[in-house]
């Protein structure tokens, strides 16, 4: 039996004067949403064909109830509430926010920390200070540029495993994938590596304690998994007990610091961005499960394992925000047609979405004193 299923953030950040969207289509577990109704339920916004679409004003700071129903010929499949938490513009105003953020290529692709970094050059912020080995786009560091600890490829596995520099495959989707470096965070401990958090902070960091550390992995590491069991599997062995060590380790080093993990965008809405870059390795049907499930397991930890959840999946639009390529209708065709091209790597519009939800978390933890 068809069991609809919305997985609808249980808080939705926003800052005043910022846009902020639903998009129906990353919060649902159906193939095709065009076959669907979607309802929205709330004092202020509008509700489009495709995405709930609001910019609050200074006046709107506080919390707005949402809520949101799927419906077919046949009545109501699923509904889901959530709460729109708007922080005023100013929030962090003449303080500084130091962040590390640890992930994969998505968070080390070049336009990604940029995007970030500009939104704190807006008047009435913090000083943002990033710190990491190098900046978007695996380049040198600039001083009081974007900088981040973030590998394509790699998983929360990689980071206590990866000892030496060699070149893994590259599959035309990572430059330099996963870039040609060990583990930032292993040091040599009586002949062997070891996972040394505080060592890392000494030396990489040279002593500066970030405020906030969030991560964006889990993607591989599960991505390939073609079954529910199988899922579950990938998330045992190798991302769980990974993860639980890395998130100890930082609670341990900087137990004032306050920790964020990830609910990425979901990528391309086109199953033809799937097939250019995995072939018949993966499905976006497929994908779309496994990111809901891997999803459902970060909320259902967050309390548990002292995070909180980072929701930037459901801003995102999927259609215009990922790259397209000019090819043959069909092989000798002097028809050319532009397809969808990747998968899950955005263009700059879909990192500026991105970048968008992690501003308006780091200023609701500035706005609600959160930031030590």
């Amino acid at each position: 039996m068809f069991d609809p299923k919305l997985l609808l953030p249980e808080k939705i950040y926003a800052v005043a004067g910022f846009e902020i969207n639903i998009y129906f289509q990353n919060v649902v577990t159906v193939i095709n949403p065009a076959n669907y109704a979607f309802d929205v339920e709330c004092e202020k916004g509008r509700c489009d064909q495709e995405r709930w679409r609001w910019t609050p004003a200074e006046e709107d700071t506080g919390e707005h109830k949402l809520k949101l129903s799927v419906w077919s010929d046949e009545g109501l499949l699923a509904e889901a509430e959530t709460t729109i938490i708007v922080s005023p513009r100013n929030a962090g105003e003449g303080k500084t926010l130091t962040i590390l953020q640890i992930g994969a290529s998505c968070m080390a692709a070049k336009g990604h920390g940029e995007s970030l970094m500009d939104r704190f050059q807006l008047p009435q912020n913090p000083r943002l200070v990033m710190l990491g080995s190098h900046s978007p786009g695996y380049t040198p560091v600039v001083p009081g540029g974007p900088a981040n600890e973030a590998f394509g490829g790699w998983s929360w596995r990689t980071f206590f495993e990866k000892e030496k520099s060699y070149e893994l495959d590259n599959d035309g989707l990572h430059p330099k994938r996963p870039w040609d470096v060990p583990s930032p965070f292993l040091f040599d401990r009586n002949g062997k590596k070891e996972f040394d958090f505080q060592a890392y902070i000494d030396t990489v960091c040279h002593g500066v304690k970030p405020d906030v550390v969030y991560f964006e992995l889990g993607v591989n590491g599960t991505f390939l998994a073609k079954t529910d069991a199988e899922f579950e599997e990938m998330w045992q062995r190798d991302l769980y007990p990974y993860m639980k060590r890395m998130i100890d380790s930082v609670k341990a080093v900087l137990p004032d610091a306050v920790l964020g993990v990830e609910q990425i965008p979901r990528g391309s809405w086109s199953q033809d961005s799937f097939g250019k870059n995995y072939g018949c390795l993966q499905s976006r049907r497929r994908w779309l499960i496994n990111a809901d499930l891997l999803f459902r397991k970060y909320a259902k930890l967050a309390s548990e394992m002292g995070y909180l959840i980072i929701p930037d999946y459901h801003n995102a639009d999927g259609t215009a925000n990922y790259p397209v390529e000019e090819e043959a209708l069909f092989a000798g065709s002097n028809v050319m047609v532009k397809r969808p091209s990747n998968a899950l790597h955005a263009c700059a519009d879909g990192y500026g979405q991105w970048a968008d939800c992690e501003y308006f978390f780091l200023k609701y933890l500035m706005a609600q004193g959160l930031v030590k």
